[in-house]
């Protein structure tokens, strides 16, 4: 499995998307108590030592996670709901089955045989109206 079909089955996935909806902020809660502590010194929250902390950087790390996560599931959604509308779906059939057809059908055409590259199209034209 590639790399984009990896990226494809999380965004996908019932179960990745509980994992980042619930448990991510868990450990982010985690992550933010740890901070905290890291951060105080004598009872008071030393904020110029906050870049030694490890969790701080934990956190930005969460944080770029989130949101590149949710960034590819707006997205993914974004794409999927743009099937809704029907000169789109003739436009994206067009886009995607007609530079097939033409090379398919380029020889036939160049050996001056349009009969059938003529019924393909009647029948392209039927299916997107």
């Amino acid at each position: 499995m590639n790399l984009k079909g990896i990226k494809e089955a999380i965004i996908e996935s019932p179960g990745w998307r509980t994992f980042f909806a619930f448990v991510v902020p868990i450990v982010a809660s985690i992550f933010t108590g740890l901070f905290v502590t890291e951060v105080t010194v004598a009872g008071e929250i030393d904020w110029a030592s906050f870049y030694k902390a490890k969790s701080f950087y934990g956190l930005i790390a969460i944080g770029i996670c989130l949101y590149l996560y949710n960034k590819s599931i707006y997205l993914h959604d974004r794409e999927i709901s743009r099937f809704l509308d029907s000169d789109y779906c003739t436009a994206y059939m067009r886009s995607k089955c007609l530079p097939e057809a033409a090379e398919k059908y380029k020889q036939l055409i160049r050996d001056g045989d349009g009969g059938e590259l003529k019924q393909a199209m009647d029948e392209l034209k039927r299916i997107l109206k």
